[in-house]
């Protein structure tokens, strides 16, 4: 029985596997000739097996402290590569792993082992699938990535598709990630490989270009420049510039400038890195904080006219006087004390070799006073798109009116874009004013008609300027006036003076003449 019952089992065996073949899925049937049969296909008849094999693999863990490792591990290509795959996996594959990413919230898919899924370039199928070299102790340096293509293609696969899986890789880490917030320590030593120079936060700003208040041209135009700046690498490249953007904000106190740079990043998926110049001692340490950056980042220094003394107005000619001289000794001994950090430094940071270091970076300057800035500093070429942050006009306010407010229509729009067109008040004023009004009352009658009042009162301080401005020229001019004629009338006096003295002095001597002849 048992006899017949194994003959049975053979010849069933024999007669199923054909159609087991036939029905298994074409993934199954090349993951097992690649585990099982490539080698000895390969060993014997090599021209059957036109597929080559290449294997990105895990770095070994290194627990051993290294600034420099942990940076180099954010480039892994390993870590690119799965990254690539998480999403080709969500499409494709029906076993996954998932894994916890290295920041954010979110999780990596990756191939459970034995898994393969296809990927397509330019009309070209690749396979990727997972393996673990090292089975027994299943170690993370044991794990790899295997991509399989056609001997004819390899060209294209390691010139044109594995750059691309490593630059998509990039972008889908840094765009699972939060955008961060860095500024430089205090009181570190720049000279340490082993010393990190910034510190972060998770940047988590809600502002965009869509709640930014501001002429709605104007922002149409810097997000063209923003967009034609990161799109264009390869054209920078070509002109022989380095892929990097300039951009000065200047304006009044409260006009928006740090919104302005938040939306920017928003915009761009960019981190910010906010430069305190002030705790700098030297150019070497701005050099160091600058090559400590990454690519797709703004960079900001703030307030640049008043961080350090960088207005930079140049040596006049003139001789120095003795109190120059004193001058000089006493800043020299205060630049001995702090900070060494010059403008030249300043310059070769924005626009010298350094400043190719990685690419893709914003660099961006604030200032209240445009007009105390050195014209080096702000030239095109360091800083090539120079954004007048003004007072708030009406589009702004319809901006601001529809974010706080919620309306785009109000019976008060008219007479405040009347207002508006005579009274300089500043997006903040006017952002305020809309936000303690809508405590208060919780209405949009209420909060515009605070404005209003606001605006008025503006007006009524203006035109109140305006008539003691002009009282005071009056009375400038009448003072000048006064002192003007007082001067033409004293010079008539004395021209009027000067000829009777002449003639005094003629009788005089006429007289003495005649008092001679008598006395002879």
């Amino acid at each position: 029985m048992m006899g017949m019952l194994d003959n049975f089992r053979s010849s069933a065996w024999i007669y199923l596997t054909p159609v087991a073949a036939a029905c298994a899925p074409i993934g199954v049937l090349r993951t097992y000739f690649n585990q099982h049969l490539r080698r000895p296909v390969r060993r014997f008849l090599p021209f059957l097996d036109p597929f080559v094999t290449i294997d990105i693999a895990a770095k070994p863990e290194d627990h051993s402290y290294s600034y420099y490792n942990s940076k180099a591990k954010s480039s892994d290509a390993y870590a690119e590569v799965l990254a690539y795959l998480s999403v080709v996996c969500s499409r494709d594959a029906r076993q996954l792993r998932a894994e916890g990413a290295d920041e954010g919230h979110g999780f990596v898919l990756s191939l459970r082992e034995g898994q393969e899924v296809a990927d397509e370039f330019r009309g070209v199928t690749m396979w990727w699938s997972a393996v673990v070299e090292d089975k027994a102790s299943h170690r993370s340096s044991g794990r790899c990535c295997r991509l399989t293509f056609h001997e004819k293609h390899r060209r294209l696969v390691v010139d044109e598709y594995l750059p691309h899986v490593r630059r998509t890789g990039q972008d889908v880490t840094v765009g699972n990630r939060p955008r961060r917030l860095y500024t430089n320590k205090n009181n570190r030593d720049y000279g340490s490989p082993r010393d990190e120079v910034w510190s972060y936060i998770n940047f988590d700003h809600p502002t965009t270009f869509d709640t930014l208040a501001m002429d709605p041209d104007e922002k149409q135009s810097i997000m063209d420049d923003l967009d034609d700046f990161r799109n264009n690498k390869d054209y920078y490249r070509r002109i022989g510039r380095a892929w990097k953007r300039g951009y000065l904000l200047h304006g009044p106190p409260g006009t928006g400038k740090s919104t302005m740079i938040a939306a920017m990043a928003n915009y761009l998926n960019y981190d910010i890195y906010d430069i305190e110049l002030t705790t700098l001692h030297s150019n070497y340490d701005l050099r160091k904080l600058f090559i400590e950056t990454k690519s797709k980042s703004i960079v900001v220094i703030e307030d640049i006219d008043c961080s350090l003394d960088l207005s930079g107005h140049r040596a006049t000619t003139m001789p120095p006087t003795q109190d120059d001289e004193l001058d000089d000794v006493a800043s020299e001994r205060k630049r001995r004390r702090g900070s060494m950090l010059t403008l030249s430094g300043l310059l070769n940071f924005i626009d010298g070799l350094w400043s190719a270091h990685s690419g893709e970076r914003i660099i961006v300057f604030t200032t209240n006073h445009l007009d105390k800035l050195d014209p080096a500093l702000i030239r095109r070429g360091r800083m090539d798109k120079h954004i007048e942050m003004s007072y708030c006009r009406f589009e702004a306010f319809r901006t601001l009116a529809e974010n706080y407010l919620e309306v785009d229509e109000h019976p008060l729009f008219d007479a405040i874009k009347e207002l508006l067109q005579v009274v300089d008040i500043t997006p903040a004023d006017v952002a305020e004013c809309i936000m303690m009004s809508k405590r208060a009352a919780r209405d949009a009658d209420a909060c515009l008609g605070s404005l209003v009042h606001e605006l008025k009162k503006k007006l009524e301080d203006k035109e109140e300027r305006k008539k003691v401005e002009e009282h005071d020229a009056k009375m400038a001019t009448d003072e000048k006036l006064a002192s003007e004629n007082g001067k033409k009338h004293n010079a008539e006096e004395d021209a009027a003076a000067k000829p009777n003295g002449r003639e005094a002095m003629a009788n005089g001597v006429s007289e003495s003449s005649s008092f001679s002849e008598e006395d002879c």
